[in-house]
Formats: structure tokens, C-alpha cells, sequence
């Protein structure tokens, strides 16, 4: 087993600033990604005296810690805590944004530049959160979107007001609630649409049948949906699409053009497009994984 870490990137989907580049004592990576297609999963590692978190700001994230599986959708963050074994799943890496950095905890005298009692207690806070997959805020996202911005600016203001943007962001995780308290709350009218999804994907939904159902006008709608479900409607009903197909490509014989009509996609062409776009691979060669 082996640690992972990215080398510096600076590319249109995703970008990685490493401590080299921005020499802030206690923080090892600090990335953004905002990938419109699926990617390959990250293999089991571990990351040593490193807490590390992702916040998701649209789509969704599979990992696995342990034996444990989780999706992180929009607006949730996730932590993991030092020399845990992890990885992202298969399906893990579809189209997404994200926020991702590492905390290294042998700095723990001088974190971010604060002072040796401010640094200690920020350490302590972190390895001591009695949750991991935490609901974020706007403003939560907002302020790593600052930080990053600050860190990557050759202005000097910028660069510390970074620094301060990702210090607030860490001491606020305390105050977030975890996202099983959340989900716990489903008689919202953006749930309401999500059951309603949920047994009707196969059938053609319009937007405007879906914002009936929640009762709010169209564009309020879908602006309640982003906000509260992380990703679109129409991305919803998509995703639900493709992983009604991939049950079907696992457990039946049916040909593939059987079940894209019958997965709500107008054509065969199409939904291989799809389907390859949020699972890095063709229904075909997803079927054969199943069949050797």
C-alpha cells in the first residue's frame, strides 16, 4: 500500500497547486476539479499525518473507507482521517466539481501560519470531528472558492486573504451538521420530486412536470433542486437513468438497444454516449466486467 499524491496541474478541468507552489506551512494539495465527464477511479491508499477533504459543489463522488461506501453529492463535504485506507469506486469519478486539500498535521505547531495555541487547537478540532460526511453551505463553498483564488494570485493581499478564507472554512466544519441528520428531513417538496423520479425515470419527464410535482414555479424550481440536491434536474433524472442501465447490463441478457428505450434515452446511440460520459466505459465493455 502506498500514498498518492498529485503533481502540480494546471489544466481547463483541473487544476492542483502543491506545496511548492504555494509554501503554506501545514497545507500539502489544494485542487479544483470541475470535470464534465467520468474519469478513472483513485486506487486504495492512505495518506499519513494528512486529513484530507473534499467538497463537492455540483454532481457526485463515490468513496469507500474501510468497508465503508459513500456518496457525496453537491453541497456535502467528506473527511478522511490519517492512515485510513480509501478509494474512489469505479462509477466514482462521473461529471462533477469539487474543492479538494490536504491538512498535514506534523505541522501542528504552525498550521496556515497561525500561532502555536490557535494551530494546536485547529489540529485537535480536526482529527476529533465526530462526523465525516458533513452538509456545506454556500458560503462554506464560497470560501474555498476565495481560498483557492487567493492562493494561486501573484498579489500579495490576495495570497494571505486566501490563507484566512481556507483558516475560517476549517474552524467553521464543527458547525456543520451531518448529512444523515439532513437526509432525515424528506417530506421537502425537492424530496417529493426525487420519489417522484425515482418511479417514473423511465418515462419521458418534462422540467415543467417536475416543478408541478414540488409546486414551485419552473425557475424556482429549479433553483430549489440545484440548491438542495447539488446537481440539476435534469442531471438527476439522467444518472437515475444510467443506473437503472447498469443494473440491467449486470444482472440480464437483454440487448443494449432494449434497454436504452426502455431507460427513458430516444435512441442507442445516444444513451452510449451517456452512459460512457458518467461510467468511463461503453455498456458493452461494462457488461463484459460482468461476464468473465
Amino acid at each position: 500500500m502506498r500514498e498518492i499524491f498529485d503533481e502540480y496541474c494546471w489544466e481547463k478541468h483541473k487544476q492542483v497547486l502543491t506545496f511548492d507552489f504555494h509554501q503554506i506551512v501545514g497545507l500539502k494539495n489544494f485542487a479544483h476539479w470541475n470535470i464534465n465527464h467520468a474519469s478513472k477511479p483513485t486506487p486504495l491508499h492512505y495518506h499519513s499525518d494528512i486529513v484530507e477533504i473534499h467538497c463537492l459543489a455540483k454532481g457526485t463522488r463515490e468513496t469507500t473507507v474501510g468497508n465503508n461506501h459513500y456518496i457525496i453529492t453537491g453541497n456535502e463535504l467528506f473527511i478522511t482521517f490519517p492512515y485510513e485506507l480509501h478509494q474512489t469506486t469505479a462509477s466514482a469519478e462521473s461529471p462533477c466539481e469539487f474543492y479538494g486539500f490536504q491538512i498535514d498535521l506534523k505541522e501542528k505547531q504552525s498550521l496556515l501560519g497561525l500561532d502555536a495555541k490557535y494551530s494546536r487547537f485547529l489540529a485537535d478540532m480536526l482529527t476529533s470531528l465526530p462526523n465525516r460526511h458533513l452538509k456545506v453551505t454556500s458560503t462554506g463553498i464560497h470560501m474555498l472558492k476565495k481560498a483557492f483564488e487567493g492562493l494561486q494570485s501573484k498579489n500579495t493581499a490576495r495570497y494571505y486573504a486566501g490563507v484566512q478564507y481556507l483558516c475560517c472554512f476549517l474552524f467553521e466544519l464543527q458547525n456543520l451538521k451531518p448529512v444523515t441528520e439532513e437526509e432525515a428531513h424528506s417530506d421537502t417538496p425537492i424530496q417529493k420530486v426525487v420519489s417522484y423520479i425515482d418511479g417514473h425515470f423511465r418515462e419521458e419527464l418534462s422540467l415543467e412536470q417536475l416543478a408541478d410535482v414540488s409546486g414551485y414555479s419552473l425557475s424556482r424550481f429549479k433553483m430549489k433542486f440545484k440548491e438542495e440536491v447539488g446537481i440539476t434536474p435534469a442531471e438527476f433524472l439522467t444518472r437515475r437513468r444510467v443506473e437503472y442501465a447498469k443494473q440491467q447490463l449486470e444482472l440480464t441478457s437483454r440487448p443494449i438497444i432494449d434497454i436504452a428505450f426502455d431507460t427513458g434515452f430516444s435512441s442507442s446511440n445516444y444513451f452510449c454516449s451517456v452512459f460512457k460520459k458518467y461510467v468511463y466505459c461503453s455498456p458493452l465493455s461494462y457488461r463484459r466486467r460482468f461476464r468473465t
